[in-house]
C-alpha cells in the first residue's frame, strides 16, 4: 500500500498492511499548514501596543513603532522575552519567552457580549486570502504524491471560542448566554467552511482536514454529552458533512477524558480521533468505540512516554495497536509534534518507532493475540507484558 491507501484503510477499517504514521512530514501524512496573511500586522492598532505575532510559524513582522523604537526588541529578541502575543483572532497569549512552548491563553478578547459585532469585524482571518495557502502549497510541491495530505486548521469550534471569550465565561456562556454563544459558534463554521472549500481552490487537494479541540480535563469532559450535543451538534455535523462532500476524512486532536463524548461525534461523522494521552480516557472506557471509529494515539504523554523506559514505551505500542484499533484497522500512530517540551528522551522516540515495526504490521501479529486477555485495571504508568508468542489450548 502507499500512504494515501494505508490512511484510508485504516480509517475505514479495510485491512491496512500496517498502523499508517503521523510524524511530521515522516510518515504517511504530510501535513498542509496555514500560515498567517501576509496583510497581517499585529501590534499596530490602537489597543495592540506591546502586543506581539503569535504565528505558530515563522512569521516576518512588519514592526509597529513601538517595537521599532526599544532596543530590547531588537530583531527577534522579543522572543526570548516574557510577553503578551495575539493572534489572527485577537487572542492573547501569556508567553514565557524560554521558545519552548505555544503558550498558553491570556486574557480574553470579547469579554462583554455588546462589544460582538466591532469584535468579528475587527479580528477575522480571511479566508480567501491566497497568501495564507502558499505554504503548504510549497509543501505539496515538495514531497511524494502518495502521502496522504492532512490540511490542518488550527483550532475547533470549543477551543477558539473559550479563547476569544475567556475559558470561565465561555463554561457559564452555556447557561447564561446560549444564543450569543451559538451566535459566535455558527461565525466560527462558517470560516471553517470556506477555509476548506478554499483548500480546493487553491489547488491543496487535501485527503482530509485536521483541528484540535480539547473537550475536556483530567477526570472528564467540560459538559455533558446532553448540553454537548444541545450547542455543537448542528456545528459540526455541517463540517464533517462539507469534508465528505469534499470527498475528504475529518480528523479531531482531542485532550481530555473525553469517552462520553466520542458516540456523539461517530453520530455526527467524525472519521477518527487523536489522543495524545490514551490511557487519559482510558482503555477500557474506550474499548466500546472501538472498531467504530479510527483513534490516532501517542504512546501516553502524561507517563509512559516522557516517564517510562524505552522498553516500556515500545511494549506500549501493542497495547495501543490491541486497545484502540482492530485487526481490521482502525489504529494510527501519532508522535507528539514537542516531545522536548514534554520532556521525551530520544530513546523514547526510538522505542515508539521500534515498536510499530514489531507490533503494527498486521500480517506478523500472532493471530491469538487478539483474543489474549486484556488488563482489566489499567494503572497510569505500569504497561502489562506482551501475550503469550505460542496460544494456549
Amino acid at each position: 500500500m502507499n500512504s494515501i491507501e494505508r490512511v484510508k484503510a485504516a480509517i475505514h477499517f479495510k485491512n491496512p498492511d500496517r498502523a499508517p504514521i503521523f510524524n511530521g512530514v515522516k510518515g504517511d501524512v504530510l501535513p498542509l499548514l496555514m500560515i498567517p496573511s501576509k496583510k497581517w500586522r499585529p501590534g499596530w492598532d490602537e489597543n495592540e501596543e506591546g502586543l506581539f505575532p503569535h504565528a505558530g510559524v515563522e512569521f516576518k513582522w512588519d514592526k509597529p513603532a513601538w517595537a521599532k523604537e526599544n532596543p530590547k526588541y531588537e530583531g527577534n529578541k522579543w522572543r526570548h522575552l516574557p510577553r503578551e502575543d495575539i493572534d489572527e483572532w485577537g487572542c492573547i497569549w501569556n508567553m514565557s519567552g524560554r521558545g519552548d512552548n505555544m503558550g498558553h491563553p491570556g486574557r480574553a478578547v470579547l469579554t462583554d457580549w455588546n462589544d460582538y459585532e466591532e469584535y468579528i469585524s475587527k479580528y477575522y482571518p480571511d479566508p480567501d486570502d491566497k497568501s495564507r495557502y502558499i505554504f503548504a502549497h510549497t509543501l505539496k510541491k515538495s514531497f511524494d504524491n502518495d502521502k496522504y495530505r492532512m490540511f490542518i486548521n488550527t483550532f475547533g469550534l470549543s477551543e477558539l471560542a473559550s479563547k476569544i471569550r475567556g475559558f470561565t465565561n465561555y463554561l457559564m456562556d452555556h447557561r447564561k448566554h446560549p444564543q450569543e454563544l451559538k451566535k459566535l459558534l455558527d461565525h466560527l463554521t462558517e470560516y471553517h467552511l470556506k477555509v476548506m472549500k478554499m483548500s480546493f481552490k487553491y489547488g491543496l487537494e487535501p485527503h482530509g482536514f485536521w483541528l484540535s479541540d480539547d473537550l475536556g480535563e483530567q477526570l472528564g469532559p467540560f459538559f455533558s454529552p446532553k448540553l454537548f450535543n444541545k450547542f455543537y451538534e448542528p456545528f459540526y455535523r455541517t463540517i464533517f458533512d462539507e469534508a465528505h462532500n469534499l470527498g475528504c476524512e475529518y480528523h479531531i486532536h482531542c485532550c481530555g477524558k473525553i469517552d462520553r463524548l466520542i458516540p456523539s461525534l461517530i453520530e455526527w461523522g467524525l472519521d477518527t480521533i487523536e489522543l495524545d494521552s490514551p490511557r487519559m480516557s482510558g482503555y477500557p472506557d474506550l474499548k466500546p468505540h472501538r472498531g467504530k471509529i479510527m483513534m490516532w494515539g501517542c504512546v501516553n504523554i502524561q507517563s509512559i512516554y516522557s516517564q517510562g523506559t524505552p522498553e516500556e514505551c515500545e511494549r506500549e505500542v501493542w497495547h495501543m495497536v490491541r486497545n484502540l484499533g482492530t485487526k481490521e484497522g482502525g489504529f494510527g500512530a501519532y508522535f507528539y509534534p514537542q516531545p522536548d517540551v514534554i520532556k521525551v528522551s530520544r530513546k523514547n522516540i526510538r522505542a515508539f518507532e521500534r515498536g510499530l515495526k514489531k507490533y503494527s504490521v498486521y500480517s506478523e501479529i500472532p493471530a491469538h493475540w487478539w483474543d489474549y486477555p486484556v488488563v482489566s485495571e489499567w494503572k497510569a504508568d505500569v504497561v502489562p507484558p506482551l501475550p503469550l508468542m505460542d496460544s494456549i489450548e
